[in-house]
């Protein structure tokens, strides 16, 4: 046995010893059966995020040289006011602050409360009684939100649009759906016809097709009711409470105007009156009397009541999730050099992580469902990783990220790789992954050296991407199933006006989405490049609208209406360089400075020209179209001089590919399909999508079924339709 033989060998063993822990990683261990005040250590465990947070703040600095991992045991944590990191709470590029979950276990950070049997009670008063369905009235419960802990929660406003929802109720791994009717994730029912429009002044007035709306009679005067509809244009849904339901001529009115009034855009009278086209869809939402099914519910605003059919199998283990926090479920507000990994994140109406400034931080391995809003929201900062995470059922979008500063093309370094996104946009017809949308003075313009690579996107209700920003690279993504409720959408959409130059779209392969635009270059956007891509059974292989300086090369689109269409409609529609938008864009930009004019003088010669509504400097070369009924559509001759269009071949045919059976569409070896075009570049096929790595250890397979049989025209609508509306003005 060592033996200390005076205080000096005593001190002096103290000091190693303590040099020893300081030189040591910290590990501190978080678990739901933890106590407040523990030591974070495995046998005394903290009992949330928070402390363990609090505990790294108490830590003198020499105890963070080497990083600290806190480990998040087993369980469901229930976080409604979530955690901030702000700057005091970063790591180092060395010694990085690591959020994980413990060794083989599970975590399930939650943004709501969990409710069990004890807290659903009876329906009680008895003019809600009244108001149920019959057949659901022995099965429906209550619960009382102030016992949660939930505030009175404010009604719908007269007219409303994204952010609407007002809980994010939960179960197991099932987004419970607020109560609708028609019933069914994409129920509509047509307006037959529009009496008024509407306009600042009053809601519109429409005539409707069942009788359905006599059953709403008492909501009308017990809480009020409120639709969602494409009032106007079928990429635009917005809400709008009840006014009057006139059960004599069959119309309901509307409260307040939606925007733009009701009735299509695209049918009118002789007057010049929208009419509407007998096609604009709408719904009911969150009445009671509409639940008729296990796990539908909705909200009664007056008695702050959550009134559900409860699904099976509630119980401690698999409780009720019912959400309505205002405050993601992790925050990082200037906070660099942490890491947030192999966590669950489910039940929240609030993102459920968000990254404000800071650099270097980084999300991977996570699974993240059931969000109410956007998964991972991402704003500003440098060099953040969005790795590997799983990304599904969101309200909004799946990832929301910006970064760089446009004016200067300094990039963010912002990456967004490998990771499974998938039903993102339930409530709302948003993008699965946004970069940068925005222009003018939106703060959503600045997107600038943004990557993202092998991403899978699919079963989503708008666009695949949307991005803006310039000098943007989109390489090796997987689009398929977009466009599900919505219109007049890509699978890549891109919206930077006429100083989008550098974005790069390469190597993609867009699929199954035949209510979507395999890449759409829309509304002026310019200097865009999309090659090597691969199209099959989408709307159109490209669309650009109006825009300048693009290249659309070396693609390979297959099955596609329309292959390639390229239009004027900056003629029509008048995108000159005294446009709000367009040209406001222009005035932030230092086009003959450097670096703009040295990376992208093409800009500067588009202002020098003081001509931009007719295309110029547009390249289409060298594609490849098999079975496309229209496979190149131009403008027409007079406005055409300024598109360089040459070498594309459109007589290939299906068997020149590996496998397109089963959608592998590698060019055979010794394929003369591309013989005849110069300096075709081999597509890497079998590079596109996801991939194993360090947090995704393996592939989930296609549903193959589903690509074969399933629908993906449920709101069809060609973008030709709105391109020939104002070229008819």
């Amino acid at each position: 046995m060592f033996k200390v033989s005076s205080p000096l060998l005593l001190l002096s063993s103290a000091f190693l010893a303590f040099q020893m822990i300081a030189a040591s990683p910290v590990e501190i261990h978080v678990s739901t059966k933890g106590k407040a005040g523990a030591l974070g250590s495995a046998t005394e465990p903290l009992p949330s995020i928070t402390a363990a947070r609090d505990l790294i703040r108490s830590l003198p600095a020499e105890r963070r040289t080497n990083g600290i991992t806190v480990l998040v045991g087993d369980g469901l944590y229930s976080m409604p006011d979530g955690v901030l990191l702000e700057t005091q709470d970063s790591g180092t590029a060395q010694s990085p602050i690591v959020y994980t979950a413990e060794k083989g276990t599970h975590p399930l950070l939650v943004g709501g409360h969990s409710v069990t049997d004890d807290l659903l009670g009876p329906v009680k008063d008895p003019k809600l009684l009244d108001r149920l369905d019959p057949m659901a009235k022995d099965h429906m419960r209550q619960v009382d939100l102030s016992r949660l802990g939930v505030q009175k929660i404010t009604p719908f406003a007269q007219a409303f649009a994204e952010t609407w929802r007002p809980l994010q109720v939960v179960h197991m791994t099932n987004t419970l759906p607020m109560s609708r009717w028609p019933n069914g994730e994409y129920g509509f029912t047509t307006m037959q016809s529009v009496t008024d429009n509407g306009d600042a002044t009053h809601g519109g007035t429409f005539v409707y097709r069942e009788d359905r709306p006599l059953r709403w009679m008492k909501a009308m005067n017990d809480g009020g009711v409120w639709l969602r509809g494409f009032w106007r244009v079928p990429w635009v849904i917005n809400g709008a409470q009840v006014k009057e339901i006139n059960a004599t001529n069959s119309t309901i009115t509307l409260m307040k105007d939606v925007g733009g009034g009701i009735g299509s855009k695209y049918k009118k009278d002789a007057t010049g009156r929208r009419c509407g086209d007998g096609t604009e869809a709408w719904y009911a939402i969150n009445l009671p009397e509409e639940i008729d099914s296990p796990g539908e519910w909705s909200i009664d605003f007056n008695r702050n009541l959550l009134l559900i059919w409860p699904p099976e199998g509630i119980n401690r283990e698999n409780p009720l999730l019912v959400a309505a926090n205002t405050n993601p479920i992790i925050s990082l507000h200037d906070v660099s050099h942490v890491a947030i990994k192999e966590l669950s994140f489910t039940g929240s109406l609030a993102p459920a992580i968000e990254i404000r400034g800071g650099e270097g931080n980084l999300v991977a391995g996570c699974t993240i469902r059931n969000i109410g809003k956007t998964g991972v929201f991402v704003r500003d900062g440098k060099h953040h990783k969005i790795i590997s995470n799983d990304i599904s059922e969101t309200g909004l979008r799946g990832v929301d990220i910006t970064g760089g500063n446009k004016a200067t093309l300094e990039p963010s370094g912002h990456e967004v790789m490998n990771n499974d996104i998938s039903r993102a946009g339930n409530d709302f017809p948003v993008p699965a992954v946004m970069v940068g949308y925005g222009s003018a003075n939106d703060e959503k313009r600045n997107a600038v050296g943004i990557h993202l690579k092998n991403n899978r996107i699919h079963d989503s209700a708008n666009a695949g991407v949307v991005f803006g920003g310039a000098d943007n690279l989109f390489e090796l993504n997987e689009i398929y199933r977009v466009g599900l409720n919505s219109g007049d959408l890509g699978g890549f959409y891109g919206y930077s006006g006429f100083t989008g130059f550098g974005n790069t779209l390469r190597n993609n392969f867009v699929h199954h989405s035949m209510n979507a635009n395999a890449f759409y270059v829309d509304d002026g956007t310019s200097g865009v490049t999309v090659s090597g891509n691969v199209v099959y059974k989408t709307a159109m292989g490209v669309l650009m609208g109006g825009g300048h300086y693009n290249r659309f090369e070396h693609n390979i689109i297959v099955g596609c209406p329309k292959g390639i269409h390229l239009d004027d409609r900056g003629v029509s529609r008048k995108y000159t360089l005294n446009d709000k938008r367009l040209g406001g864009d222009i005035a932030l930009i230092p086009y003959n400075q450097s670096p703009w004019k040295d990376r992208h003088p093409e800009l500067a010669a588009l202002v020098a020209s003081g001509e931009s509504t007719i295309p110029r400097g547009d390249v289409v070369l060298g594609n490849v179209l098999v079975n496309c009924a229209t496979p190149i559509e131009l403008p027409k001759p007079e406005n055409c001089a300024g598109i360089d269009e040459k070498g594309n071949v459109t007589n290939g045919v299906i068997a020149d590919f590996l496998d397109a059976e089963n959608f592998d569409f590698t060019l055979k070896p010794g394929s003369t399909l591309v013989a005849s075009i110069d300096g075709f570049p081999p597509i890497p096929f079998h590079e596109i999508g996801l991939h194993v790595d360090e947090y995704r250890k393996s592939i989930p397979s296609r549903d193959m079924k589903l690509l074969r049989e399933g629908d993906t025209t449920k709101r069809k609508f060609s973008s030709t339709t709105d391109i020939d509306a104002s070229n008819k003005k």
